[in-house]
């Protein structure tokens, strides 16, 4: 039996939207609700969560066991293959941004979470799009492995929300950088970098 208390699980939470994100759900939920997930080390300078969990969210089991070791009653899943790294490994790239967010649909399916927050991309638009202006049900049509997998994953949303009734949402991100955590694999990741390298080399290349 669900608790009436949110309970979060946050999925990549030691990247660059997880950081800020996690530590501003403590604040909205405390800390004892907010259980932070990601494949490095916790790192307590990072994150505020009061629960940390090294996992890898291909591993289904795992994940469920956690869910039900927290009752969590909300999942907001940011781990994936940003756009640089995935065109490199396109097979993992579909595997990693496409996979769990079934699961997590699923489990919501099921009654075991229920609600989800997952990520798009402006990546799913594409080439012939208008630069302005543009319509949310315009003809997508990417053209990098992450703007494919964003746009497959936005099609499952929607079929899952159609067909079962799960409460899962999803807005369509630009180019994100934060001021706290390094870049890692995004086309905007130069806009992080060229300070970095401007102060410690002087210039940047």
């Amino acid at each position: 039996m669900k608790s009436h208390t949110e309970r979060i699980l946050i999925t990549g939470a030691l990247g660059q939207i997880g950081t800020e994100l996690t530590n501003r759900l403590v604040e909205i939920h405390g800390a004892e609700n907010v259980v932070a997930s990601g494949l490095d080390r916790w790192q307590k300078g990072i994150t505020a969560a009061g629960h940390y969990e090294r996992m890898d969210v291909t591993n289904t089991q795992l994940v469920r066991q956690v869910i039900k070791d927290y009752d969590i009653t909300t999942v907001y899943h940011l781990a994936s293959l940003l756009s640089g790294t995935s065109e490199k490994q396109p097979i993992f790239a579909w595997k990693l941004n496409l996979e769990p967010l079934l699961h997590f649909c699923e489990m919501a399916k099921e009654g075991l979470i229920q609600k989800i927050f997952w990520p798009s991309s402006i990546a799913v638009f594409g080439k012939g799009i208008p630069k302005e202006n543009v319509e949310q049900d315009v003809v997508l049509n990417p053209t990098t492995v992450y703007g494919i997998s964003k746009m497959a994953g936005e099609k499952w949303c929607e079929y899952y929300f159609d067909k079962y009734g799960v409460d899962v949402r999803s807005i369509r991100y630009p180019g994100l950088i934060s001021w706290k955590t390094p870049a890692g694999g995004g086309t905007t990741d130069y806009a992080v970098e060229i300070f970095y390298e401007a102060i410690e080399e002087g210039k940047y290349t």
